[in-house]
C-alpha cells in the first residue's frame, strides 16, 4: 500500500476493527493485513487474470445481502453489485482506494 491509513480508513467505515500500527483490518474473522510501501512508490495492483470482474480476494460469508446492504449505506464503492452468479453463489465485490477488490459470497440453497 502506498497509503495505509487511506486504505484503513476506508475499511474502518466499512465496521471492520483497524490497528493502524500493525496494519491490521478485522471483520467476523476475516483478517487481513496492510504493508506499506516507500511513499515515493506508486503501488498499482495487478489485474486479476480473469478479467474485469476478476477479484484479489474472496471471502465465503452468511448473510451476504444484509452485509452488501450495510456497505451500500457506508459508503463502500462496489466492483459489482450484489448478485447470483451461474455457481449459485449471491456475491457483491468491493474496491479499496489502493485498487484492491474483495468479493463476498454466500451459497444459494
Amino acid at each position: 500500500m502506498s497509503d495505509r491509513k487511506a486504505v484503513l480508513d476506508y475499511y474502518r467505515q466499512l465496521g471492520f476493527w483497524c490497528d493502524e500500527e500493525m496494519g491490521f483490518a478485522e471483520r467476523d474473522g476475516l483478517q487481513m493485513i496492510f504493508h506499506e510501501s516507500d511513499p515515493a512508490r506508486e503501488i498499482v495492483p495487478h489485474a486479476p487474470a480473469h478479467g474485469r470482474e476478476a477479484l484479489h480476494v474472496f471471502a465465503m460469508v452468511e448473510g451476504v445481502d444484509r452485509l452488501y446492504e450495510e456497505f451500500k449505506s457506508k459508503g463502500a464503492v462496489f466492483q459489482y453489485e450484489l448478485r447470483t452468479n451461474e455457481y449459485r453463489i449471491r456475491e457483491f465485490a468491493i474496491r479499496d482506494p489502493q485498487g484492491y477488490t474483495i468479493g463476498f459470497g454466500e451459497s444459494v440453497a
